[in-house]
């Protein structure tokens, strides 16, 4: 019976390996083409997406994704967020988050400034000045940074230091010393203002739909690949056991 059974697996277990690696690839390949079309989608309401001058905090939370906004208030001078782990052009550093409360309410929206160098061996603060008059700013309305895998949780802010270092955007964290007046969504600051700290534009996408597109197409052609290597070898078993 053992070896029987020993056979019977040694025969079928090759088949499963193979439908479960098919399978898996064509699920990839389906995956990576949904990724396109949300790029895609992405991609198109980035430009056509309207400009509001002034809009009231009703009007932001029904405006369409990434609309771009003319917003007029004051930056808080002290009370700054630093979202680490970024990047630009291989050196380490942070997005400098400051809170712009508009003019003639009480709704606080985090604008992100751009990144500038942060090394944490050296735990010097980014050197850059903040303007304190009222201005107008312009950018565009974003869903807060989210990172691909997280582990753990964000530390809370300390309301008596600051600026703070967080190495996830936590929109709770941030309210609950800012307040429930924080908006839910960020500003982009516009990279031609001069409050913006790199002068960099804002990626769209961090991959495009044709690089998703071409990735699912790899995978389709793996899935292909397997189904013939697996079709021609279960051919070739069968063809020596039917002339044994």
């Amino acid at each position: 019976m053992a070896i029987t059974f020993t056979t019977m697996v040694g025969r079928v277990l090759p088949h499963l390996v193979a439908i479960g690696c098919i399978v898996a690839c064509i699920q990839l390949g389906f995956w990576q083409q949904q990724r396109a079309d949300y790029k895609q989608a992405r991609l198109t309401q980035w430009a056509q997406a309207p400009m509001l001058v002034s809009p009231s905090t009703q009007q932001m939370q029904t405006a369409p994704p990434f609309s771009q906004v003319e917003l007029t208030g004051r930056f808080d001078p002290q009370r700054h967020i630093l979202l680490d782990n970024q990047t630009r052009n291989n050196h380490p550093g942070v997005h400098v988050f400051v809170p712009f409360r508009l003019s003639g309410g009480s709704t606080i929206v985090m604008v992100n400034r751009g990144w500038q160098p942060y090394y944490r061996h050296t735990q010097q603060w980014p050197e850059y000045s903040t303007p304190e008059q009222t201005l107008t700013i312009t950018g565009r309305l974003s869903p807060p940074p989210r990172v691909g895998l997280q582990l753990g949780q964000a530390a809370p802010l300390d309301p008596e230091q600051w600026p703070n270092l967080m190495t996830y955007f936590d929109l709770g964290r941030i309210q609950t010393v800012f307040g429930p007046e924080v908006f839910e969504q960020i500003l982009l600051l516009h990279p031609d203002h001069p409050a913006h700290l790199s002068q960099d534009p804002w990626p769209e996408v961090n991959m495009g739909p044709d690089r998703h597109t071409a990735y699912a197409f790899q995978w389709f052609t793996i899935a292909g690949v397997i189904f013939l290597i697996w079709l021609g070898l279960s051919y070739r078993f069968y063809r020596t056991k039917s002339h044994e």
